[in-house]
């Protein structure tokens, strides 16, 4: 039967894996409902957290003007002083007479201790001054008559002249005090300064509108936001890996895949997700009480690209890791790390501004920082908004524009190390790859080119090798010489194969034989372009398994029904079959009758329906031999 016309293109295979990916989630609703769930719990945790610590917001003051000093506010007021000495009893004297024109009684104590002792028996008209030497003294008060100077206001809206300050000006205090320190500057001078100090005027100081603002909920804040979007890109790195490990990556590359299709795949289905997550976020917080004055389309846009570039950031990460567990464990440390560090930024005013835009390629120190902006534009009642996007101490559209880049680098980082980092399957290609020019300008060489110029010359025949008739020649599907394959374990050197060298015709069918361990997986796994050769050269078609770019050419012509159970768990046998025959590049219009002639052929209609995890394992050999077939390889 003759090989089917393949239709492979890019969009066709990215809309056949984006159906996969969403059948997957569908399938997975454990994960996927966490993935929803997490951003609006960790959404309406802030809103609860917003409304619990409010900011203080204090209103304009104005300066309040007092009235002069009045010595009457003293009428009836016992002065006792110690200790009594000729200068003390002068100095009070005059106070009292030529100052305070008799308007208070003095009364003279021995020392301290008797002065304190009948203050007990008095009223709170009873005021003591003890004079520490010549030039100070000092006045003591009952308690509450002014105010204790340690007391802690946070600010004086809404104070009317009867404020605490005030006091010391209504009770007597300064009125005395200035009167004392007339006294001891005219003795001291003998010029009076009583008409300049009591024409003292005093304003009560008036204060700017202010917000105070709780640090620590703050914080809280913006952590949170941070980690919010994380579960999307922690699920998405645990399923790429996941993926790695079962080996259905590397199997849908020998099928055809572009890499384009696989990574475009998922990046459309989680930017789907994050558009409605982030629209439907930033709704709840800007008609909340977290961002109630910023334009809901600006919050929408530092939602939605944060949500990306986190997720970005997680791709990027899955081709340093092999085991799904991993991957999502360090994406959520390092998701929190750099938070911790972005707050750091927000709340060290100290912080050095050369090293912030440092750290502006990691996405979550941007985006902290832009919360933080968003948050400084509420605390002064504007909010964020368009016309404000380029004020502030961390503009808001540098950090939209950081953003942007982020995503860029990732995605670019995330394909580059997919292609250069040695993995357990696949070929890799050397660190510097895209500046070599074969790389933008590939040139196919045909079969007969590459058998002309087989750089191990012709393969010789030993005795032990049966010859191979006339009608073959020419007719070579699979070109090996010398192939060799060695490989580190247990800290030493295995050869798998060495100097392997055989043809293999069209038509003809060829088996492998060997004992346990000859190599027979390891020259499969050769040739279909999972692990390259230590030396030698192999082609297919005249493609040589070793180069990449060739090496997809290839896949197109074969199919392999490898040793493990290759297919996608949560999917139906049917629906596996489907999609396989779309990566392949079956045509559209072909692919349903493709997939029901290998149900019929390998009598699997009656489990079409099942999940591929529910097969026994002669059913899970049939559906992988079923994958193997769609297309008739040559």
């Amino acid at each position: 039967m003759a090989t089917t016309v393949r239709e492979d293109g890019v969009w066709r295979q990215t809309r056949t894996l984006l159906l996969k990916n969403y059948l997957v989630k569908c399938r997975t609703k454990k994960s996927s409902v966490q993935e929803i769930l997490f951003p609006l719990f960790f959404l309406f945790w802030l809103i609860l957290i917003s409304m619990m610590h409010p900011n203080k917001k204090y209103e304009e003051v104005p300066d309040v003007e007092l009235s002069a000093l009045d010595a009457s506010i003293l009428t009836n007021v016992v002065l006792g002083f110690t200790p009594v000495t000729n200068i003390t009893r002068s100095i009070m004297q005059k106070a009292s007479v030529d100052h305070l024109h008799d308007v208070v009684t003095i009364e003279e104590y021995a020392d301290e201790k008797e002065l304190v002792t009948s203050s007990l028996s008095k009223s709170s008209t009873f005021v003591g001054v003890v004079f520490k030497d010549f030039m100070s003294y000092e006045l003591r008060f009952f308690p509450d008559t002014i105010p204790v100077s340690s007391v802690y206001m946070d600010s004086r809206a809404g104070c009317s002249p009867s404020c605490d300050a005030v006091q010391f000006w209504t009770s007597g205090f300064t009125v005395l005090q200035a009167s004392i320190d007339a006294a001891i500057i005219e003795m001291k001078t003998n010029v009076s300064f009583w008409k300049e100090l009591e024409s003292t005027k005093a304003v009560l100081m008036g204060e700017m509108a202010i917000v105070e603002i709780d640090t620590f909920p703050r914080g809280v804040i913006l952590i949170y936001l941070v980690i919010a979007f994380s579960p999307f890109g922690y699920f998405l790195a645990i399923h790429i890996v996941a993926e790695k490990e079962k080996k259905l990556k590397e199997f849908l590359k020998i099928m055809g895949l572009h890499d384009t299709a696989f990574w475009l795949s998922w990046v459309l289905l989680y930017a789907s997700l994050i558009f409605l997550m982030s629209l439907l976020m930033a709704v709840i917080a800007t008609a909340s009480s977290l961002f109630p004055q910023s334009s809901c389309f600006v919050i929408f846009l530092l939602f939605f690209l944060y949500g990306l570039s986190s997720v970005f950031f997680a791709l990027m990460l899955t081709p340093l890791f092999k085991k799904s567990k991993h991957v999502g464990i360090v994406e959520f440390l390092v998701t929190v790390a750099f938070g911790f560090v972005g707050l750091l930024i927000v709340l060290m005013e100290s912080f050095p501004r050369s090293l912030v835009w440092l750290l502006g390629p990691f996405c979550q120190c941007t985006f902290l920082i832009g919360i933080a902006q968003v948050m400084h534009l509420e605390d002064v009642d504007e909010g964020a908004l368009f016309s404000n996007l380029t004020e502030g101490p961390y503009p808001l559209i540098i950090t939209l524009m950081m953003l942007i880049l982020n995503s860029i680098f990732y995605i670019l980082l995330a394909v580059y190390l997919d292609q250069v980092i040695p993995g357990e399957f696949g070929l890799r290609r050397s660190s510097f790859y895209f500046l070599k020019p074969s790389y933008w300008s590939k040139s196919k060489r045909n079969y007969k080119e590459l058998s002309e110029g087989n750089v191990n010359g012709n393969i010789s025949f030993s005795e032990i090798v049966e010859p191979v008739s006339s009608e073959f020649i020419g007719k070579e599907a699979i070109r090996i010489s010398g192939i060799q394959k060695t490989h580190r374990k247990k800290g030493e050197n295995v050869e798998a194969l060495r100097s392997l060298s055989f043809d293999i015709y069209e038509g003809q069918i060829t088996a492998l034989l060997g004992h346990s361990g000859t190599g027979k997986s390891t020259l499969m796994n050769i040739l279909c372009g999972l692990c390259p050769p230590s030396d030698g050269f192999a082609s297919i078609y005249g493609h040589r398994v070793s180069e990449i770019d060739e090496m997809f050419e290839a896949r197109k012509m074969i199919g392999i029904c490898p040793q493990l159970d290759i297919h996608f768990d949560v999917l139906t046998v049917e629906e596996n079959l489907s999609i396989l025959a779309s990566v392949k590049g079956i045509p559209g219009n072909d692919v349903i009758q493709e997939v029901q002639r290998v149900l019929l052929d390998l009598d699997m209609q009656a489990i079409k329906d099942n999940q591929a995890k529910k097969l026994s394992g002669g059913q899970k050999r049939k559906l992988s031999l079923g994958i193997a077939v769609l297309g008739n390889p040559k």
